[in-house]
């Protein structure tokens, strides 16, 4: 096997790459199919202050933005 890699030593290199690039791939896939199992809500529900049309008032709690 030495004899092999010292005849194609770009070999090793080629193959660490194509390792890398399937875990990207298989970690971005892996993330994708997380996110369409548990979608976040598109609007605010109508008791929410964000939907009332006015400033939340200092001191109230606005979902720990600050």
């Amino acid at each position: 096997m030495s004899a092999f890699l010292e005849a194609h030593p770009m070999l090793l290199f080629a193959l660490e790459a194509g390792v890398a690039l399937f875990l990207l791939i298989f970690i971005v896939v892996w993330t994708m199919g997380t996110a369409k199992k548990h979608p976040r809500p598109t609007r605010a529900p109508a008791d929410h202050p964000s939907r009332s049309g006015q400033p939340a008032q200092p001191g109230e709690d606005n979902g720990g933005a600050r």
